[in-house]
């Protein structure tokens, strides 16, 4: 008997073995095959952000070629919206990353500074919504002078990530939550500014976040919801 068991115990582990590593390639494979079907689908979403928000027409802006090495974004929008009439206008950046980490360098606190702007005051924490989704944020308010003219503007921000159950914030602590996974460092980050003047008054500023939020509430889902 044991004859036996020596004779026929190896070919039925080397079976077991084949179909262990067939179903770990099969699990592997549809995962990538999700992540990057996943990844498609938020790109096109980006790509759809309207042209028109409200009384606003937008025009593409340059995207800085350190930021794109930066950030090897999935996709990356950066447009102007301005009234022609009046002159009145916001900016927004929608930037997604395949991988969370690579969002560091693009946390408000730390990109600004390096293009010569410094933090006015203290950011200040908000509660947006859109759609069914609540959004933690952030306000903040930057100053640069060139020795003669001083600039300001504000910045509201936000991230969006497909991970556990919170799925927006305004801290790097959310990111780096989510960079420490091997799963969900897969499926990346997402970052919402929308630029606006510093003499804006707050309720107008407020309506153009509205506006705005209601304009991209797909790109929001999408990307919150990770892949199908």
């Amino acid at each position: 008997m044991s004859t036996k068991g020596t004779t026929y115990f190896p070919p039925l582990l080397a079976a077991a073995l084949l179909v262990a590593l067939l179903v770990q390639h099969l699990v592997e494979r549809d995962t990538t095959d999700g992540v990057d079907v996943y990844m498609a689908r938020a790109a096109a979403q980006i790509g759809d952000v309207p042209l028109d928000i409200g009384p606003f027409k937008g025009r593409e802006t340059t995207v800085a070629p350190a930021a794109v090495e930066l950030l090897q974004p999935n996709r990356i929008l950066q447009r102007r919206y301005t009234v022609l009439e009046t002159g009145e206008w916001f900016s927004l950046l929608i930037v997604h990353c395949k991988i969370a980490k690579d969002m560091y360098g693009h946390y408000p606190p730390n990109c600004y500074p390096r293009s010569g702007w410094g933090q006015a005051w203290d950011p200040i924490e908000l509660v947006l919504k859109a759609g069914d989704m609540t959004i933690p944020a952030k306000r903040y308010r930057f100053t640069r002078e060139d020795g003669i003219v001083a600039e300001q503007m504000d910045i509201l921000s936000f991230f969006v990530l497909p991970s556990g159950q919170t799925r927006f914030g305004s801290d790097m602590e959310l990111v780096d939550m989510s960079s420490r996974l091997p799963w969900t460092d897969k499926l990346g980050a997402a970052q919402v500014q929308i630029l606006t003047p510093a003499e804006m008054s707050d309720q107008r500023r407020r309506e153009i976040w509205d506006m705005v939020l209601d304009a991209i509430a797909p790109v929001l889902y999408t990307i919150a919801e990770g892949p199908l």
